[in-house]
């Protein structure tokens, strides 16, 4: 008796609902893109839509049997749940519900309070947002992701607005400036002060080649640190887009090269150097590379045949020589290079192109790499005519 005066209850609240819900109002229920649930406070279900059928994967008569305390996870606290919609009259939020085969997943749930014939319920609405939380979940990996390299580059880089304020700043770019987080996030980056003339103009144009040719360039420039500090550094910059190709922030990176510019102008100055040696010495020396070309040679050497030093470079014995003394010279070269030889005072005559000749005191060494490879000769040859005709003569006197 008490379970057909139940189900003569139900019957009867539901015929009350079904007239409540006529017209327009019953075909908004069911035309709503989620899953849509009429239910009583304690969440016995009045009314569902063939949404939530297909969502939860239960036929309408399945569903109408049961209470949203079965498709919510068992760990909610319904009591509290309903305390606090009822105070606000409604509430939204996430969370995970159960299919009926006990799958789970994420929801957003909406739900509203109001009075249908003189008795509270719940308009309860739930959409399925796996696929969103897969995206967040995608990107959140990748944030993180580009946040470790962000942090990690062994360069300083800046993200920038199009009005140049800085948006964002990694550990090195604040180390490089001498400048912690908080001094530079919101600043201009443009009117720090940090950039001289010269790099400032690079800066802007570099942006200005991004905007109208898409072509990130670098430059090497100098910057100023906090304290005043002056830094050789190489500036870059990039994009940073959205979908379809939209521009959102510039990307600057900093790249300190103060080590290889002091090395660069050390090796300048010894170059400048050794080349001034090299010609303030009468003997002709010179410097070969694997393919006996010609990487190095003083004004002697080149006076010596008659062009200029900057027109032997990249070229062999033989654009100077004789077709035989040139063969005679590159296979000594090859035999320093295949043994590891010297040559010391090897008494040569030379033939020009031009017809004239001269004899030569030659020594002729191999040239290594830092690691012991050999990677091409140098020579130094003195002129002896004058020595070998003063040795004719002395022949001749004999």
């Amino acid at each position: 008796m008490l379970e057909e005066s139940s189900n003569e209850c139900f019957q009867t609240e539901n015929n009350s609902l079904n007239k409540s819900l006529d017209g327009r109002y019953k075909t908004l229920f069911e035309q709503v893109n989620a899953a849509a649930f009429l239910t009583t406070l304690e969440g016995k279900i009045l009314e569902a839509n063939l949404k939530s059928c297909e969502l939860l994967d239960y036929n309408l008569e399945e569903m109408m049997q049961k209470s949203l305390k079965d498709i919510f996870p068992q760990k909610t606290d319904w009591s509290q749940l309903i305390e606090e919609i009822s105070s606000k009259g409604g509430l939204n939020f996430e969370d995970e519900n159960i299919k009926k085969d006990g799958t789970i997943f994420p929801a957003e749930i909406s739900t509203s309070l109001f009075i249908m014939d003189k008795k509270p319920v719940m308009l309860v609405l739930i959409w399925d947002i796996t696929e969103r939380k897969k995206a967040e979940k995608q990107l959140k990996e990748s944030e993180e992701k580009y946040q470790g390299l962000f942090e990690s580059t062994t360069d300083g880089m800046l993200v920038l607005d199009a009005r140049g304020s800085i948006l964002d700043v990694n550990k090195k770019a604040q180390d490089l400036l001498g400048l912690n987080k908080e001094n530079l996030i919101g600043k201009n980056f443009l009117g720090m002060g940090i950039l001289t003339p010269k790099s400032l103009s690079i800066v802007v144009d570099q942006f200005q080649e991004l905007l109208s040719k898409k072509i990130s360039t670098s430059h090497e420039t100098e910057i100023i640190t906090k304290d005043e500090k002056t830094l050789f550094v190489e500036l870059s910059s990039f994009f940073l887009v959205k979908k379809e190709n939209e521009i959102d922030n510039f990307v600057l990176v900093i790249r300190d090269i103060s080590d290889r510019k002091q090395t660069e102008i050390k090796l300048a100055r010894e170059h400048e150097l050794l080349q001034t040696l090299m010609d303030s010495i009468p003997d002709s020396i010179y410097f070969k590379d694997t393919e006996n070309k010609f990487i190095m040679v003083n004004k002697a050497k080149a006076a010596n045949s008659n062009v200029k030093p900057e027109d032997m470079i990249g070229k062999t014995d033989f654009d100077f020589l004789s077709e035989e003394e040139a063969k005679k010279a590159y296979n000594d070269d090859k035999e320093i290079m295949d043994t590891g030889t010297f040559i010391v005072n090897k008494i040569e005559k030379l033939t020009n192109v031009d017809g004239s000749f001269r004899w030569v005191s030659v020594t002729k060494i191999p040239r290594f790499d830092r690691n012991g490879n050999i990677i091409g000769t140098m020579g130094i040859s003195r002129d002896v005519t004058e020595w070998k005709k003063l040795e004719e003569m002395h022949k001749e006197e004999k």
